[in-house]
């Protein structure tokens, strides 16, 4: 990270009071539904861990991955499912569809069609950390969200990543490369 201005975009507390307010907008509209939380693999488990703790017991979870960065810092591929939910846990049920960030909207308008279409969930609800509408490429946008920002800012931490790399940091910040004169 040595090559990047790094600027504390949300502090772990401000995460947090974030992640406190989402629930309670959560769960009125989930109560009394058959739920099954699925996290897109690998940037949103941080925040579906956060997330689904924070919601009533008694949840099913399974997970999606849908990739398209590999060590790119924009999407390299098409969005398409490489793992799968069980079937049985998605079909006629609400699903709360996390993911860490909507940006481009490509891999979150996969993943609801792929759990609706091909699936056949009732219902799903796109729930992402950070809503980055400005990198909107597709007609797509979240149920809900934590921060919504307007700059196409570069973001690691929280399960948002460089390469791989940065996932595990407390907080979200904003990166910036460092030119050289």
């Amino acid at each position: 990270m040595e090559r990047f201005h790094r600027r504390v975009l949300l502090s772990q507390e401000d995460l947090s009071a974030g992640l406190d307010a989402l629930a309670l907008r959560l769960i009125p509209q989930l109560e009394g539904k058959e739920v099954t939380v699925i996290p897109i693999m690998g940037g949103a488990m941080f925040f579906a861990a956060d997330l689904v703790r924070r919601l009533p017991a008694g949840l099913v979870m399974d997970f999606l991955r849908i990739q398209t960065y590999g060590d790119a810092m924009s999407p390299q591929k098409e969005a398409k499912p490489d793992w799968v939910p069980h079937e049985d846990n998605i079909r006629g049920k609400t699903v709360l569809l996390l993911d860490d960030i909507l940006d481009t909207g490509r891999t979150m308008k996969e993943a609801k069609r792929f759990l609706t279409e091909e699936m056949g969930a009732a219902e799903v609800y796109p729930v992402v950390m950070i809503d980055k509408p400005v990198r909107r490429a597709v007609e797509m946008h979240p149920h809900d969200c934590i921060l919504k920002i307007e700059d196409d800012l570069f973001l690691v931490g929280c399960g948002l990543d460089l390469a791989g790399k940065y996932r595990n940091l407390p907080e979200i910040l904003a990166l910036e490369e460092i030119k050289e004169n």
